[in-house]
């Protein structure tokens, strides 16, 4: 009675023993939690180097819709072009960052100007990515407050890690871009065009001639539907050649601006601190 007495009373004590500790441990568990919330909460610092990087983010598709549609539009001078563009840049970018992004071209004193005419020596969307490059590098190397540094500190590895990631998607926007451009400047060749209209229309001549003559005149509703197709199919063609114009029949690249522009403001909101 009495060895088993101790026994029970052993038990009793390794159990208050392990739940004390466990108590312990949770208690250490939420305080952890605690502290590391109160460490990931973002200071100022971070706050504008994230607002930047998404205003730069979303002038990215506006300065390419401005690259990508013609510069000459039918009573547009130079001084609307650009007042148009400060207008759909706003407030995103101050005037000496959305000058550096529309002046584009040098005069001969090298000053930079809005004048087509003049020599262009830079890509609006290329320094937009360049932009966001020197971003993403201030943003993986930046620094923590002195209060936050002593128990969060990424390593060199998680840092070069975070800014590799946030270089693979500006390539990712980069080569988007490029394959744009490419269908910008690679139109259909010219002989290839003209080959194509003068057998479509010495097909049409032809086959109207031999319809008239073996039906009548009976046939001209029906033929002039058909070549109405035809040449539309030609014309249609043509459009989809340069999908980038300023015609209603074109990309409505405005809109797809809006839409990005909104995506991020949403993705801004959403963040939880």
């Amino acid at each position: 009675k009495r060895r088993y007495c101790r026994r029970q009373k052993q038990r009793s004590d390794n159990t208050e023993t392990n739940d004390g500790q466990r108590d312990e441990k949770k208690g250490d568990t939420a305080k952890e939690k605690i502290q590391s919330a109160k460490i990931l909460q973002p200071g100022a610092k971070e706050i504008e180097l994230l607002c930047e990087y998404a205003r730069w983010l979303t002038s990215f598709p506006v300065a390419v819709k401005h690259f990508l549609r013609p510069e000459e539009r039918l009573g547009w001078d130079d001084t609307a072009y650009y007042k148009k563009q400060r207008f759909e840049i706003g407030p995103l970018l101050c005037d000496e960052d959305a000058n550096h992004v529309m002046l584009s071209y040098e005069d001969e004193r090298g000053q930079a100007v809005f004048d087509r005419n003049a020599k262009r020596v830079r890509d609006p969307p290329l320094v937009v990515l360049n932009r966001l490059h020197e971003l993403s590098y201030d943003i993986a190397h930046h620094d923590y407050d002195e209060d936050n540094k002593g128990s969060f500190n990424p390593t060199p590895q998680q840092r070069a890690a975070f800014f590799q990631q946030l270089n693979n998607q500006i390539n990712i926007l980069c080569a988007s871009f490029g394959t744009m451009e490419r269908i910008k400047n690679t139109p259909l060749p010219f002989v290839y065009v003209i080959h194509l209209r003068s057998i479509l229309l010495l097909y049409l001549f032809l086959w109207n001639m031999t319809s008239i003559a073996s039906i009548g005149w009976v046939a001209l509703p029906a033929l002039f539907a058909f070549n109405l197709s035809m040449l539309g199919i030609e014309a249609a063609s043509v459009e989809c050649e340069r999908p980038f114009d300023w015609n209603s029949n074109h990309l409505t690249m405005g809109k797809f601006c809006i839409l990005i522009a909104r995506n991020i403001a949403q993705a801004m909101k959403e963040v939880r601190y």
